[in-house]
């Protein structure tokens, strides 16, 4: 906690803040009126307030969150808990006022479940980009994972399938599978807001004309290179390993760049989700040392 500024922490919670509205008012317009639920806590929670109306769902989901994260903070890092308990207040504190002065979409069940699923995926995606959790099956995930190498996605799964059964238990069967549609949604937007919109390609080219390649690279594509000197297993000859991060529209284009220099290249393009550090083109780059110099003569 120490080590992240003030200012950052701020923002942090106001991301967290706006991620948490837009979940609240998608459960609220979309989901309730058509008996979709949502994953997670948030579904049971949904679930246990259409079976005891007197209570509403923001109590529901602050009590089910309550004994995880007693239990999260003593297994986690704080500055996660920490995160999670405000945004579980949060959360729960919307879900008491916001029914009540939501608009409510009931027209069409399949258009609800779709756009429904797009704001809950955005909403709970933007909180996780900014270091914050929902709480709920985040924690006992990442607990699991700690102590029994369980996947966090795992046990998603398995509660969301109890989540479906008990709606097609409760709603019908047509309300669970508008559900499942939902949770789909849900997922496949949470993954492109965590990821981003612009994932990039890391290449990895082993080849004995290393030096060449690379040239070729920085030169017609500006991109910069790494490379590894290796060896083959086999062979024993000696190789370069050249990795390289472009964007997925450049894929063709260095490929027919390889495969002209070197139709022996090994050549492997994997999707960086993430990348942390400097994405510049080199020239760009090499036009501002440019004119930097160019300044620098002039006075």
């Amino acid at each position: 906690m120490r080590e992240t500024p003030v200012k950052k922490h701020f923002l942090n919670l106001a991301m967290m803040t706006f991620g948490s509205v837009v979940v609240s008012a998608a459960v609220c317009m979309f989901y309730s009126p058509n008996n979709l639920l949502s994953g997670g806590i948030w579904g049971l929670a949904m679930l246990s307030n259409h079976l005891w109306p007197a209570v509403a769902t923001g109590i529901f989901i602050f009590l089910y969150n309550v004994p995880l994260m007693i239990w999260g903070a003593y297994e986690l890092e704080l500055r996660f808990v920490v995160y999670s308990i405000y945004t579980i207040i949060i959360q729960s504190s919307l879900m008491l006022f916001m029914p009540d002065i939501m608009p409510q979409y009931n027209s069409d069940p399949l258009l609800a479940c779709i756009f429904g699923g797009v704001l809950v995926g955005f909403g709970a995606g933007w909180i996780i980009r900014y270091h914050g959790s929902g709480g709920g099956l985040d924690i006992v995930g990442l607990i699991l994972k700690k102590k029994i190498d369980v996947s966090v996605g795992n046990v998603i799964l398995a509660f969301n399938a109890v989540i479906v059964s008990c709606a097609a238990f409760i709603f019908g069967f047509e309300e669970a599978m508008y559900t499942m549609v939902s949770l789909f949604i849900t997922s496949v937007v949470f993954n492109k807001v965590i990821q981003g919109s612009k994932p990039k390609r890391s290449v990895m080219i082993i080849t004995e004309k290393g030096p060449e390649i690379s040239e070729i690279i920085m030169q017609k594509m500006g991109r910069g290179v790494t490379i590894w000197k290796a060896e083959g297993a086999y062979s024993h000859h000696a190789k370069d390993v050249l990795i390289c991060v472009i964007s997925r529209y450049e894929v063709p284009r260095i490929k027919e760049l390889i495969q002209n220099a070197d139709a022996q290249a090994f050549v492997s393009i994997s999707e960086a989700t993430e990348i942390m550090g400097s994405f510049k083109n080199i020239s760009m780059r090499q036009s501002m040392i440019n004119h930097d110099k160019q300044a620098k003569e002039l006075k």
